[in-house]
């Protein structure tokens, strides 16, 4: 996902510029050791058409997580208005959101760790209420799965919801601890499948395990019931 072409004044084109350039330097260098003269470089601008149009870095920054959130929330509200089930729905969201980590990643740890150092600042303002947002989004849907019958209907849509984001992020990070790019849309598509009970929790998985192991024992007895008195081994006496 891009910031979308300006087509406004010249004031409004070198403000989207900058954000730009700000948006690849915060994602490459994090916030601390990005420098605006860096900015501007890569901008094409001076460090001084920078300050004239945000007065911080921080404020640049800030500038840079309004707009990754607007456009994050057009792109959730356009994948819950298509066609299908709550469920269909919810796995466009999920799969989208997937695609924006792919491609976001970084920026988004960038922003969100500055916030966590700077609490109280309209960026960290910003971050908060855009999140409470973008996940209403989520909740909704999850409301309408239950509804529709597709969840169970004791399901805490907050628990559904945290699962989710909880599962994909740590995913993500866990990748790109190891050096690999972030792709968490295997995962995505499975936490949905087994909200919706798609595939079998471990508990049945274990089931089927001891299931398994109940016939194979019970076949075994029956074979040393058939057999005659007196032809068992050492072996069999040791366990019995």
């Amino acid at each position: 996902m891009s910031e979308r072409p300006v087509a406004g004044t010249k004031s409004e084109r070198t403000r989207a510029t900058v954000r730009a350039a700000a948006a690849e330097c915060f994602a490459a260098s994090g916030f601390q050791s990005t420098t605006t003269a860096e900015i501007a470089r890569r901008a094409g601008v001076s460090e001084g058409t920078v300050f004239l149009h945000y007065s911080s870095k921080l404020g640049l920054l800030t500038a840079v997580t309004r707009e990754f959130y607007r456009l994050l929330q057009e792109q959730g509200e356009e994948a819950i208005a298509g066609d299908g089930t709550p469920t269909d729905r919810l796995r466009r969201l999920v799969a989208d959101w997937c695609a924006m980590m792919a491609q976001k990643w970084d920026l988004v740890q960038a922003y969100i760790h500055a916030a966590q150092a700077f609490p109280g600042t309209e960026l960290a303002h910003v971050v908060i209420e855009s999140n409470r947002r973008y996940t209403r989004l989520y909740t909704g849907v999850i409301e309408e799965m239950k509804a529709a019958g597709d969840l169970d209907a004791a399901f805490p849509p907050s628990l559904a919801r945290d699962m989710i984001f909880g599962t994909l992020e740590h995913s993500a990070r866990g990748q790109r601890y190891a050096g690999r790019p972030v792709n968490t849309s295997d995962v995505g598509r499975q936490i949905v499948d087994l909200l919706v009970g798609g595939g079998p929790s471990v508990a049945e998985k274990r089931l089927a395990r001891l299931e398994t192991k109940l016939d194979l024992l019970l076949a075994g007895r029956e074979e040393e019931a058939a057999r005659p008195t007196g032809s068992q081994t050492a072996g069999d006496t040791v366990r019995r």
